[in-house]
Parts: structure tokens; sequence; C-alpha cells
């Protein structure tokens, strides 16, 4: 099986450092390997995952269909997180000889099927709600600091690249912990008893100590996982 690859990064920032597209690469060549496969290209994009002008998807798809190969993605919001766009691709997967989509953390998931589109239509539907959770606590955030008499902008540009840094190595290591905090979060855990099994899975604060229900909750509002 021939595999097209296509990775996408949200800033250029993250495009020149690789921040990210290393990650994308590992989970594609691990499930290259699995399945026997062959990257045969790579494209990279850099762009907001809720913007569908994407000029080096357009050649990943003329190269997959040149090619009969699949497009494999590292995760399914990587592809998108417009549902609606993500399901037109799948149907054009489907209609106009490509292999289909391949999503590493959904494998299993044939794009070209009715029942494989739907659970893509599902998934697709919660990356965009969280992408646009995620903007209107940005939006909300900056109007409240705004009310309170904050000066906005105007950072230091050596401020800026360190906030921005920390808040990359943040959200790298919240992601590592999303397979865990998803479904204590659906099953109604609290955050003090979500805390203790992080504690049993090895994770806790720099010193040691057991993560507070506030770290928790931190976790939880970045990776935008609602609490049931």
């Amino acid at each position: 099986m021939d595999l097209v690859a296509y990775y996408r990064v949200s800033t250029d920032r993250q495009g020149q450092s690789g921040l990210g597209l290393e990650a994308q690469r590992e989970k594609v060549s691990q499930l290259a390997a699995e399945r026997g496969a062959v990257v045969v290209a790579e494209f990279v994009e850099v762009e907001s995952g809720r913007k569908t002008d994407r000029p080096e998807l357009a050649k990943a798809l003329v190269e997959a269909r040149k090619r009969k190969a699949a497009i494999t993605v590292a995760k399914l919001d990587r592809l998108a997180r417009d549902a609606e766009f993500v399901l037109r691709l799948s149907r054009e997967a489907e209609t106009n000889g490509l292999g289909g989509f391949i999503f590493c953390d959904l494998p299993d998931v044939d794009a070209t099927t009715s029942a494989g589109r739907l659970i893509l239509s599902v998934m697709a539907s919660v990356a965009e709600f969280e992408s646009r959770r995620i903007s209107e606590r940005t939006k909300d955030a900056l109007a409240a600091a705004k009310a309170r008499g904050v000066k906005l902008g105007g950072l230091r540009p050596g401020t800026l690249r360190h906030n921005t840094a920390a808040k990359e190595r943040a959200t790298r290591e919240a992601e590592k912990l999303r397979g865990v905090l998803r479904p204590m979060a659906a099953a109604g855990l609290s955050l003090r008893d979500m805390a203790a099994a992080l504690e049993g899975a090895g994770k806790t604060t720099k010193a040691g100590n057991q993560l507070s229900p506030t770290q928790v909750k931190r976790l939880l509002e970045r990776l935008g996982i609602e609490v049931g």
C-alpha cells in the first residue's frame, strides 16, 4: 500500500521549528510500519484547522489520485476542524479514485463507507466544537481583562516568545493526558478523583505531589474537555 502523508501545523513558528510536525511524522511512520505500507510523498501545510483554502492538501489529493494511494493524517483534527469540510473530502475520496483517508487516531475507520463517514461526522463535529470553544474562551478572557483595565498587546518580543514557548510546552504535556482525562470527564468523575487517578498513572507536580483540583481543571480547559 502506498501512503501520501499530509501534515498540518497552525503557525509558521511550528512549521519552522518542527514543533508538532515531528509527532505527526512519528504517528504516520508507525502506522505505515504496522501495515507494511510505504510513505511515497509528504505535504506540510501551515494553516488554521478551520480554514479550507489548503494548497498543500490540494497537491496531496493530486498525488494520491495519481498513485491510487491513501492520504494518511496523524489525527483527524490535523486534517481539519470543520466537519463539513472533512465529510466533503471523504466523499471525494470515494468518487474520484483515491485510496481514501486513513487517520492514525482512527485507524479502523473506512472513510469511503457510509458507516465510516458517520463516525467521521461525529468526531469532526467534536473537533470543530472544541476549536470554537477555545476561541470563545480566548475572546471572553481578553474582554474580561480589558474590562479590568489590563493593557492588551505591547509585549516585548522576548516576553512574547517565552510565553508562546511555555504555552506550547504546556499544551504538549496536556495532550499526552487527553486519552486519560476525556473518559474520566465523560464518566462524571470529580476533579479530585481525576487528580488521584492521574497520580496513580504517574502524573504529579514537579515536586512529586498530587495535582490539585484546580490544576486538573486547567488541564481540562487547555484540552477543551467539558466536565459533566
